[in-house]
């Protein structure tokens, strides 16, 4: 068993974020425990900290809190992350009121569930502590939103203007700095609200990153939001859903950048060059 009092309970493993925070907590000989749907899939992900001892799984169900109620017994932290359904928009919430700014269904979703465990941890203020983290876009959402475009095309496409900017973040980033959180004083973050963002590049200078990484020439091309609703919807995207990534990029500025961060994880937060760097042979 490990010296370290702390016993972790992870809901929400099979990304990369989850996936790093198992990975980070069992290098420290930290107990932890994974929550999961899909047994065979986490003993086959997580073999080596299974290995060790420190690492459980429990498999279990989003709907019932049956399995959960009896496995959550002992631990003292809590990791949460779940992934939305966007067809059933009211099921975040849900699940966070069962484990622990609203404009679009993206929004909605967030802002109720965190909304629901503000008011859970206020309800026993002494008992629980709640840390929320607000990151931007992930950069390995440009593995699903632009693998096809550049791969066939040599272009960038979205309905932003070429000058509009996001706010990139990597998922590595997001994981460090929760291990961070799960692993120090709880008093020393309880209620606080993390947004991170690591830069903000407008869609011409995310382009000539690319050409750059990939030794290609890569340019940006904005469509109208029509055409890309109407391939979204194709792909079988929601209305809500489809309507939010086409209205997303159209704002001129999308979060925040955030060196502070590096505070919390002990080092400058990664670029999006570094981020492609390390995933260029998926679009070559």
């Amino acid at each position: 068993m490990s010296s370290n009092k702390e016993q972790i309970f992870i809901v929400g493993v099979s990304g990369a974020i989850g996936n790093g925070i198992v990975r980070n907590l069992g290098k420290q000989n930290i107990d932890t425990t994974a929550y999961v749907r899909d047994e065979s899939k986490a003993k086959t992900l997580f073999k080596d900290e299974i290995d060790t001892g420190h690492l459980r799984v429990v498999v279990g169900t989003y709907v019932s809190v049956d399995v959960y109620t009896k496995a959550i017994e002992g631990h003292t932290r809590i990791f949460l992350l779940v992934v939305s359904d966007f067809k059933k928009p009211t099921l975040m919430s849900k699940i966070k009121e069962t484990f622990a700014g609203k404009q679009g269904i993206i929004g909605y979703v967030h802002t109720t569930s965190e909304e629901k465990l503000w008011k859970l941890a206020d309800e026993q203020p002494d008992e629980r502590s709640l840390v929320v983290l607000c990151p931007g876009v992930f950069m390995s959402n440009q593995l699903m939103a632009d693998l096809q475009s550049v791969k066939h095309l040599n272009r960038l496409v979205s309905s932003g203007s070429p000058p509009s900017t996001f706010a990139w973040i990597d998922t590595t980033d997001i994981s460090d700095c929760s291990v961070v959180i799960l692993t120090e004083p709880i008093e020393k973050h309880d209620r606080c609200v993390y947004e991170m963002g690591a830069e903000l590049v407008t869609q011409e200078q995310r382009a000539a990153i690319f050409s750059k990484v990939l030794g290609k020439s890569i340019t940006y091309e904005q469509q109208q939001a029509e055409t890309l609703y109407k391939m979204f919807i194709s792909f079988g995207m929601s209305h809500s859903y489809a309507y939010d990534l086409v209205s997303f990029p159209i704002e001129p500025i999308n979060g925040h950048v955030t060196p502070q961060m590096s505070i919390l994880i002990n080092r400058p937060l990664r670029t999006l060059k570094e981020w492609l760097q390390e995933n260029a042979e998926a679009f070559q």
